[in-house]
């Protein structure tokens, strides 16, 4: 079954716009990923995707890259989707090392799948905030709830709810970010009164994405 489904992705490849036979290749001897066959979120309020498929690039643990592909990250299943000549196929974090885009403001979006998330033991793509001796990471994921705008009365209905979490890599350690004295000197040591005299200078809000990056790219 499984050499059936690459025919198939390797048939369409083949007849695809832009996409070269030395990207072909690169995909084809890594695997095309799963192919997503059904909409199992039609009844579903809202989207598993935070943002519309884009052009982007996919990154491989061996450090080759696909690019030409239009791609989105499946922030219900985690998973990086992307299209081939109207089929989805997906790529869980073990088996690629990220992914990129450009977002419509042009603003360069990288999500990486390196780091296991402390809080749940397994490994989630996160987006790339900031680098440096501290890295900022965004777990943007969303969850399946009941629909509390549903009508009173009706047959019980679901909907998508966004969620995120914030968290810092230092020296290969990954921690959940939290704005807690004890935390902030676990995570950041002896720049930890460095960092907590910028948080009140500055009065940032550290619920705020472009807080926390504004702080971290100070530390940095």
């Amino acid at each position: 079954m499984k050499r059936i489904s690459l025919l198939i992705a390797i048939s369409f490849l083949m007849f695809l716009p832009g996409f070269s036979q030395a990207q072909l290749a690169v995909l084809r001897d890594n695997g095309t990923g799963n192919p997503i066959l059904t909409n199992a979120y039609r009844e579903v309020k809202g989207s598993p995707y935070f943002e519309e498929f884009k052009m982007g690039t996919i990154l491989l643990p061996n450090g080759q890259t696909v690019e030409g592909l239009q791609i989105a990250l499946n922030a219900f299943e985690n998973t990086m989707e992307y299209k081939l000549e109207g089929t989805l196929f997906s790529y869980s974090p073990e088996k690629i090392a990220g992914f990129k885009y450009d977002s419509e403001s042009g603003e360069k979006v990288e999500f990486t799948s390196e780091f296991t998330i402390p809080t749940l033991g397994k490994k989630r793509f996160m987006r790339v905030l900031e680098k440096g001796k501290y890295t900022l990471l965004l777990h943007q994921y969303k969850l399946m709830m009941d629909d509390v705008s549903a009508t009173y009365g009706a047959q019980a209905a679901k909907a998508f709810q966004n969620q995120e979490e914030f968290f810092i890599v230092k020296d290969g350690s990954v921690y959940l970010f939290k704005n807690k004295s004890k935390d902030l000197q676990q995570i950041f040591g002896e720049d930890a009164a460095r960092a907590n005299s910028i948080i009140k200078e500055q009065k940032l809000n550290l619920k705020s994405q472009a807080d926390i990056s504004r702080l971290i790219r100070q530390l940095n």
